[in-house]
């Protein structure tokens, strides 16, 4: 049975007023802004939209395809990058978009993004859709009001918190065959009496691997099983005071096919083993271990846990405050078995224990928002509150025979495609830092609002930063909001940036096949090494940025949302690794005297460093329309983002060719998606058509000439959806309907078995079809 043409009315109203008028808590103190009032663009996704748009469970999946200036990468031979995907908003780097969860700081994930540029951001990944009630994505800059990191904007997670209880169970797979996916999710939200609530949400997800190679290895989306377990929190003590809590268990493993070997690479040379003095292993063969070669497998398993507790209150009407405690934590271990130490010989085990890093962090907050009567058309809003915080990076080495160098030292030493940190690399650093900030808001008519925020932070390594911001809108008519924002920012750089000494092999990229296959190691050095130093490292320093944003909000007619901002964002002092330098016999020397001892095969290293600047320029439009069409409701969204950024000055250790490249080409200039929902009485449904314009594979290790560039591409996503019950819901869909895949390389990486782009902004596996039931008491 359908819905009365009355309430099926009632519902379109509603939804149309939600649009625009939704409160939104993120970039503003002021309790009562909406979407329509905020000064900067902030967009408000809903736990309906993230069910609806992806059955990936992956967040960043979901953000990806709601979010037209957020884009997220599949590397699927990168080593770790494999597993914590990078995510950019605006185009900009992973680590300069902050992550919070109700407002609170979330912890980085413990990996450090080599293969790229360094970046050490929040894994999204570990965020289970079900906790979620909304998100809210900030495009502007915000770090006088947050702190580091947010640069390119502000992702909020609001956990849900209200009683009741939702079921989620999916299936999929792709057309090919492969990649079958299992989710189930569970949230129970239990009133305390009339006092509080606590809420508890589990998931549990699986997904096969693919393969879109077209060699011996596989080359695709890794297998994933994870855990994730969130729990929210809130409960009145007095009719002034709220206790709250959040915080999450979560435990991920991932793994996946690593770079094969040839077995007529240099690995297999038998005279290392055989004619060398002093002939330890006469009978070895590596052939009767591995007879065809071999493509190690390497996993990584993430444990992330974290706590935030707190206080809040009014100490009387006109004044609020919050104090609250947070702890993060983010364990990586790595493992990697099919694979050998060269050097070892015939003592070398097959699979190894490849250590491990962990990221740690600890915060307290105290803020605290006064309103106060100026006579104006609101109380001005003034906020004013400080932060400590603590940082801590680790690395552990695994087993020895992982790392060690062995008597056939001519050969690659380590667990082979990736070694673990020698003793002598492992170890543990940490910084604090402290805050404070003052922000304020005023609304001088209904029509006319102006703000500011100012922050100083102090950081116990490179000294303290000063950030602005000012921002402004103006409500000209009643359908037409004018806005702006002028405001400076800063990333400082992490603790595991400062400090991490890495190495990893592949492939020589200057050996290709058809030649004999050369594993190269190559090394990343803390930038106050002395070897880094002799070449111009110094000790790192934030990033500083400058953005500005103007734009306007229509809301001409009911159910009708249209908004046009314009942004750009110059950044001086861009952090990233220089490019890769040839290690001198005297440098190879110095490292193994300083305890590197796998510097002894070291091919080549790079270290961090302060060395570009950049300017990026964009255009966000975002529209959406909700209306009644025939007998149903008909809901319409379209968003589209221009981006672009250059390489406007920077050092000659980092800037090349190869960087300007990545910089301008990497990402599609112009991403846009175009979403339709029809409801009508318990059916539904809803379709949506993403488009991404041509971009470079940008790889570092090619010359920029040799890197392809790939054409735009269209892809089109439709479910159907039958009501059960009230509560219950069936949702069967095709994720990329018409199974489109991106154009294939044409250039030399074919013959290492990859066929589609490496550095992608979106998969290439092809359609694949789902199946979910969901049930909300």
């Amino acid at each position: 049975m359908g819905a009365s043409a009355a309430q099926a009315q009632e519902k379109i109203e509603l939804a149309a007023a939600d649009s625009a008028d939704r409160i939104i808590v993120t970039g503003t103190r002021r309790a009562e802004r909406t979407v329509a009032e905020s000064s900067v663009p902030v967009d408000v996704v809903s736990a309906n939209d993230l069910s609806s748009s992806t059955p990936s469970p992956d967040l960043n999946d979901k953000l990806a395809r709601l979010i037209p200036s957020f884009n997220v990468q599949r590397l699927p031979t990168y080593d770790g990058a494999a597993f914590v995907r990078p995510a950019t908003l605006r185009g900009l780097s992973p680590d300069q978009t902050l992550v919070l969860i109700n407002g609170k700081r979330r912890h980085r994930s413990a990996y450090i993004s080599t293969p790229q540029h360094g970046e050490q951001a929040v894994d999204l990944a570990q965020i289970p859709q079900i906790a979620l009630s909304r998100i809210e994505v900030l495009r502007d800059g915000a770090s006088a009001q947050y702190g580091s990191d947010a640069i390119a904007g502000v992702i909020n997670l609001l956990l849900e918190d209200t009683p009741g209880f939702s079921f989620d169970a999916q299936a999929g797979q792709y057309y090919k065959g492969d990649g079958e996916s299992y989710q189930v999710a569970g949230r129970a939200g239990i009133a305390l009496g009339d006092r509080g609530v606590i809420s508890l949400s589990g998931e549990y997800s699986a997904l096969g691997e693919t393969d879109r190679g077209a060699a011996v290895q596989k080359i695709g989306q890794p297998s994933v099983k994870a855990w994730k377990i969130f729990g929210n929190a809130k409960y009145a003590l007095t009719e002034g005071v709220e206790l709250y809590g959040f915080g999450n268990f979560n435990r991920t493993r991932s793994k996946n096919d690593f770079n094969y070997r040839d077995p007529d690479g240099a690995i297999y040379a038998r005279s290392f083993y055989q004619n060398n003095p002093p002939f330890l292993y006469p009978d070895y063969n590596l052939s009767d271990i591995y007879p065809d070669g071999f493509t190690p497998i390497f996993a990584a398993t993430s444990r992330d846990s974290s706590l935030v507790a707190g206080l809040r209150g009014q100490i009387s009407e006109t004044l609020n405050w919050d104090v609250s405690g947070r702890y993060g934590r983010n364990r990586i271990g790595y493992e990697i078995w099919d694979t050998i130490n060269a050097s070892l010989g015939p003592d070398s085990p097959t699979s190894f224990n490849a250590g491990s890093q962990i990221q740690t962090e600890f915060a307290a907050n105290a803020d605290f928002t006064w309103l106060f009567d100026a006579g104006l058309f609101r109380p001005i809003s003034i906020s004013f509150g400080g932060e400590w915080r603590k940082e801590r990076y680790q690395i552990k080495a695994g087993d020895e025979a992982a790392y060690i160098v062995g008597p056939l030292s001519d050969l690659p030493p380590g667990s082979n495609g990736f070694p673990s940190p020698t003793p002598d690399q492992a170890g543990k650093w940490s910084r604090n830092s402290r805050a404070a900030y003052l922000d304020i808001d005023i609304d001088f008519t209904e029509r006319f609002n102006v703000g500011g925020a100012l922050r100083f932070e102090d950081f116990d390594d490179f000294g303290s930063t000063w950030n602005y911001k000012f921002s402004g809108r103006y409500k000209a008519t009643p359908w037409l909001s004018l806005r702006g924002a002028v405001s400076s920012g800063f990333h400082a750089p992490t603790v595991g940036q400062q400090n991490l000494t890495s190495t990893t092999q592949g492939p020589d990229p200057n050996n290709p096949p058809p030649a004999p296959q050369v594993i190269q190691t190559n090394g990343l050095i803390p930038s106050t090494n002395p070897i880094a130093v002799a070449v111009g490292g110094k000790p790192l320093v934030p990033e500083k940025a400058t953005s500005y944003s103007a734009g306007f909000v229509l809301t001409p007619a009911s159910g009708l949302t249209l908004s046009l901002d314009y942004y750009q964002i110059k950044i001086r002092n861009r952090l990233g690794l220089t490019s890769t330098l040839n290690l001198t016999e005297e440098q190879r020397d110095a490292l193994v005297a300083q305890g590197v001892s796998q510097a002894a095969q070291l091919s080549t290293f790079r270290f961090f460093i302060n060395g570009y600047d950049t300017r990026t320029q964009g255009v966000d439009l975002v529209a959406s329309y909700t209306t009644r069409a025939g007998p149903g409701q008909l809901s319409l969204t379209a968003a589209y983002n221009y981006n672009k950024s250059k390489l406007t000055d920077g050092d000659p250790k980092i800037v090349n060719a190869n960087l300007v490249q990545e910089v301008e080409y990497r990402l599609p200039h112009h991403t846009g998606n175009i979403g339709a929902d029809y409801q009508i009485g318990r059916f539904g449904v809803a379709s949506r058509v993403r488009y991404f314009s041509a971009f470079t594979d940008a790889l570092p290790f090619f010359a920029p000439e040799d890197n392809q560039r790939f054409g735009s591409e269209v892809f089109v996503d439709l479910s159907a959806s039958y009501a059960v019950t009230e509560a219950v819901k069936l949702t069967v869909g095709a994720e990329n309907l018409f199974s489109n895949y991106p154009d294939r390389y044409t250039g030399g990486l074919y013959a290492q078995g990859l066929r589609y782009p490496s550095y992608r902004p979106y998969e290439a596996d092809g359609g694949r079809y789902y199946a979910r039931v969901s049930a909300r008491f």
